[in-house]
């Protein structure tokens, strides 16, 4: 027996096909406050107007803000191909582009999936294309298929929370960011993040059909991450050409608390990241774990690759290498990270290029290398755990740290500012009881 969500389906798919004409006039949208009854619907969307489960059709400025309004807890919004105006979600106001609702549940979540390749969703002339506040609890939405234009300030904006409120349950599928700025001629649209996110709980990024991805943001992060309440996962996603790194997660003690859950970062291949003007092409390592995430911080089967592009060779500093590094973990000053794992990354930076260490973790409680990592630097070390600088050590020292002898690094080996002996690293191999 075919599930209900395909009887759904071809109910909806009937009544467009059989819609009589008094029926297809458009009227204005009425939105459905989150004190209404909300039901579990199915509606679908063109770029000018939503079709209810009924047939009813109703014209919109704001399709996907509209359809949101109407649903409950199981619905499923579709989209056809083209272009759709920014939206928010959660807010405690009046406004086309805000959805005030509660969202859906774990169990039924509710979904706004593309139905073809051309569903794009375009910024405003300011501010966020997808915004999502908690002035109204809400979670539990998932985004499938979208293409996302990041507006000036970002493609997907979480707002800052206070107290113990949280972000909870939102899900981009086979989702793709899009900054729109041509490093190398130096022109295009002025983005700044991919997506920003304070308090983040069962939160993921992840391409499932194909792969997901975010580039050409012209200033900061792909991924900026701050004090996360909950699991994250960020996995099979195609990062390049970005103005700062692929993934920075902080945990700042004025903007929350210390970080929780799991950070899992799964087969993504990063490319190019770090090369904002703004920052003389030297912003910050490609992943990015700056201190208090407490939690366990996962990153497996990701592949990096930096200066192999000849096309933005010349973003550098005169007389120093193009790109940076491709890892690092620190405390930035304050209370340490918990478990960091790196499971069989393969992080390459061309001949000559690089201006720190590849991989460089400090300020972790425990640190394990598992697998076969494959570290081939450029110009500068290509691990260093425990670095030393100007000041002496970079972060707290390492508590706990294991590395596999299948770990591969074509480059310096270096524990705290010298090479590591064959003796020091037998010591770090793994116990096998």
């Amino acid at each position: 027996m075919a599930p209900m969500w395909v009887h759904a389906l071809l109910a909806s798919a009937l009544a467009l096909a059989t819609l009589p004409a008094r029926e297809g006039r458009r009227e204005p949208a009425q939105r459905v406050g989150v004190q209404a009854t909300l039901t579990e619907q199915l509606i679908s969307c063109t770029p000018g107007a939503i079709r209810l489960s009924n047939g009813q059709q109703i014209a919109s400025k704001n399709p996907i803000a509209d359809a949101l309004a109407r649903c409950g807890p199981g619905s499923t919004i579709t989209l056809s191909d083209g272009h759709y105006p920014a939206f928010g979600v959660g807010f405690a106001k009046k406004s086309e582009w805000n959805a005030p609702i509660h969202g859906g549940t774990r169990e039924r979540p509710i979904v706004v999936r593309a139905q073809g390749q051309g569903a794009r969703v375009v910024p405003r002339t300011s501010g966020d294309t997808i915004a999502i506040a908690q002035e109204l609890t809400c979670g539990w939405i998932t985004f499938e298929g979208l293409t996302i234009e990041c507006g000036y300030r970002a493609g997907i904006m979480f707002y800052k929370l206070a107290d113990s409120r949280r972000h909870e349950g939102f899900k981009f599928l086979d989702c793709h960011l899009v900054g729109g700025f041509d490093h190398a001629k130096g022109e295009g649209a002025n983005s700044k993040w991919g997506v920003w996110g304070n308090c983040l709980a069962e939160f993921e990024f992840r391409g499932v059909r194909g792969r997901a991805s975010v580039r050409d943001i012209r200033h900061e992060h792909g991924f900026y991450l701050q004090n996360l309440v909950g699991d994250v996962t960020i996995e099979n996603v195609d990062g390049a050409r970005l103005g700062r790194t692929f993934l920075q997660v902080v945990a700042r003690p004025d903007w929350g608390p210390s970080g929780a859950g799991t950070l899992t970062v799964r087969n993504c291949s990063i490319e190019d990241p770090c090369i904002a003007r703004g920052d003389d092409y030297k912003g910050g390592s490609a992943l990015t774990l700056a201190g208090r995430h407490t939690g366990r911080a996962i990153f497996e089967n990701n592949r990096y690759r930096c200066g192999f592009d000849p096309a933005l060779a010349h973003l550098t500093r005169e007389g120093v290498p193009f790109g940076t590094g491709a890892f690092v973990a620190w405390d930035a000053g304050g209370e340490p990270n918990g478990t960091l794992i790196l499971r069989n990354n393969d992080f390459q930076i061309a001949p000559g290029c690089g201006d720190r260490p590849l991989v460089a973790i400090g300020g972790c409680r425990e640190v394990a290398l598992v697998g076969r990592n494959r570290f081939v630097a450029g110009h500068s070390a290509a691990l260093e755990i425990d670095p030393i600088t100007a000041k002496g050590l970079g972060s707290s020292k390492c508590g706990k740290v294991t590395i596999e002898p299948a770990l591969v690094c074509e480059g310096a080996l270096k524990l705290q500012g010298s090479v590591a002996t064959p003796e020091q690293l037998a010591a770090l191999a793994p116990r096998r009881e």
